[in-house]
């Protein structure tokens, strides 16, 4: 017998010992050598934290399914509890391998009350692809400023039509269709839609839960927050399951799915979209799946999220992914809730970073506090302060009053308007970095209106100064007077117009005759989310009905001709024509909501 040489008995175990102690990542499977009749060995969690595994009988290939070079392969699944569950919410990324390399993802599932868990597996080439490939920074147009949802019911249809897209069932062309397998699988194409993400819930008020499990994809169970999820030192590993946090802290909702594959600190996921945000920064977690639900319908993995352990960067089409050991940037909301009945509350919430759900979320977040502490019917005043900080483009004040039976809702929209606004803005991106918001609540209607307003003279004069007296009525009560010194322009053509009005009047006003221009830079939009109308002011407005010029969001009164053709030749400048000028502007604070309006037309007269 030859002896092998000592020298290579060395080597080989010096080679092992590097095997051990560096595992090498299986190689992946082609796709071209998938056959009817293989047989695959997948790996996902049932309950707890560690993957237990399941077979995946091959049926066939749906080529160009989802869209072109979109493929998925068919299986049957067996093992754990599928017989009993078929395929699971939350096995969405459940790693499948053929010969130990790594096929895809489980990601599909087949029809509604399927007798037998069939699912569609998405190729791990496709996932990589996707979340690999160069992609623009990360700005996406989003809705025009202003126009995002000021209402839950218009958050929650928000949300649902964002996730419908991404939930959509794959709705092929069987025209198109290439099939490696018996050729019936075809009927098969447009019942196959993606396996929705186990949502995992805390701290959200059971109602609002409610409503928010039925407008994002998946379904939710309420599950532990991050603290009562054990940290894990071992690395990450495919088969295990893995969260992405929308919101996290005093109150936790995100989506856990599943790793299909670890390549050094690079994650992938899911093998479909959750939200199909693209680029996007939202928190991986680990989680943890306490059991799975059983159900006709759709069976779920009941789970909650843990530690933050990375960033989730893109949400695409055919994956999630994101790099392990990075801190995701998110907005930091901190709700101090104080009342005459209760102690002060404080609560620490940290919301995902994306122009298109931030906004959506800072006002879930606000809703869910006060909905959570308050009474939901009958009359509220919520006095609110605080701040929205920027970074280097400043910070916006909040200083804002609501009253009435919609005060919950009208308080969650006003406190976050500027958030809307900036974030889809059309000049660069900017997201908030913190919002430390204080909400004082009395369940009384705490309400000033605006019935007449005079000046002390009935003959005004040019540059003259003069007091202003308004008369508010009080909810349920007495009056009072107020009084403003008002100064006249030295110069007007014709009568003025002397308006006091609420937050709401003002507002209108200026968006119809006084600014209707659109800020033309981004420091202009701050500009004018600064001045925003709050709704504890008296608002004076000395109106001259003569139209003035709008430049760059400042209202200036009738300029000479030669001026105003400069400034139309000028490209760089944006300019407007406005139906009337605002000279003269005060006004006054309370410690309650003021509504109405009064007007009074005057005419200036010379001294003597």
């Amino acid at each position: 017998m030859t002896r092998p040489l000592p020298g290579l008995i060395a080597v080989l175990c010096a080679a092992g010992i590097v095997l051990s102690a560096r595992p090498q990542s299986p190689g992946f499977f082609p796709l071209d050598d998938v056959r009817p009749g293989m047989v695959g060995v997948g790996r996902t969690v049932f309950s707890g934290d560690t993957p237990e595994e399941f077979r995946a009988n091959i049926v066939g290939v749906l080529r160009n399914v989802i869209g072109p070079n979109r493929n998925l392969v068919l299986a049957r699944l067996e093992g754990g509890p599928l017989a009993s569950t078929g395929v699971i919410q939350g096995m969405s990324g459940s790693p499948v391998y053929i010969d130990g390399r790594l096929l895809g993802a489980v990601s599909y599932a087949l029809g509604s009350f399927p007798k037998e868990p069939f699912a569609g597996i998405t190729p791990i080439e496709e996932m990589t692809d996707a979340v690999n490939a160069p992609a623009p920074p990360d700005r996406r147009d989003g809705a025009p400023a202003g126009a995002w949802p000021t209402t839950i019911e218009g958050v929650v249809a928000r949300l649902n039509d964002i996730a419908a897209r991404a939930a959509a069932p794959v709705g092929v062309r069987l025209s198109g269709l290439s099939v490696v397998g018996p050729s019936a699988l075809a009927a098969l194409a447009p019942a196959l839609r993606p396996i929705g993400a186990a949502m995992a819930i805390s701290g959200l008020d059971p109602s609002l839960a409610a409503r928010l499990d039925r407008a994002l994809p998946g379904s939710a169970r309420p599950g532990q927050s991050a603290d009562a999820v054990a940290s894990r030192a071992a690395p990450l590993r495919p088969g295990e399951p893995v969260g992405m946090s929308l919101l996290r802290g005093d109150l936790e909702l995100g989506a856990t799915g599943t790793v299909t594959h670890v390549d050094g600190p690079r994650v992938y996921a899911f093998g479909h979209p959750f939200l199909n945000l693209g680029p996007t920064s939202m928190a991986m977690t680990r989680a943890h799946v306490y059991a799975v639900l059983p159900s006709l319908d759709t069976s779920m993995k009941i789970a909650g999220l843990g530690p933050v352990i990375g960033t989730m960067s893109q949400d695409r089409a055919t994956a999630v992914g994101g790099m392990l050991g990075t801190t995701p940037a998110e907005l930091q909301m901190t709700i101090t809730l104080t009342s005459e009945r209760q102690t002060d509350r404080r609560f620490s919430i940290a919301v995902l970073h994306d122009e298109g759900l931030t906004p959506l979320f800072g006002y879930v977040t606000i809703y869910n506090t006060l909905l959570g502490y308050e009474r939901s019917a009958g009359a509220l005043s919520i006095a609110a302060r605080g701040v929205v900080d920027y970074g280097r483009h400043g910070r916006i004040e909040i200083d804002d009053f609501f009253t009435g039976s919609t005060a919950i809702a009208e308080a969650s929209a006003g406190t976050t308007a500027s958030i809307g606004p900036v974030v889809t803005n059309r000049f660069e991106s900017v997201m908030p970095s913190a919002l430390d918001l204080t909400l004082h609540v009395t369940e009384r209607v705490e309400q000033l209106v605006i019935e007449r307003a005079w000046l002390d003279t009935t003959r005004p004069q040019f540059g003259g100064t003069h007091w202003l007296h308004v008369l508010l009525r009080e909810h349920r009560g007495g009056s009072r007077t107020i009084d403003l010194p008002v100064t006249m322009p030295a110069y007007a053509s014709g009568p003025l117009t002397l308006a006091v009005l609420d937050a709401a009047a003002l507002t209108q006003l200026e968006q119809r005759d006084v600014r209707p221009d659109q800020p033309a830079s981004i420091d202009a939009l701050f500009r004018r989310l600064a001045e925003r109308r709050q709704g504890n002011r008296v608002y004076v407005r000395l109106i001259d009905t003569s139209a003035g010029t709008a430049v760059s969001g400042l209202t200036l009164p009738a300029l000479p001709g030669s001026v105003r053709a400069v400034l139309d030749a000028d490209s760089t400048v944006k300019s407007a024509t406005v139906s009337k000028t605002v000279v003269g502007a005060w006004e006054q604070r309370f410690e309650a909501a003021v509504r109405g309006s009064h007007e009074l037309t005057i005419r200036l007269t010379a001294g003597r």
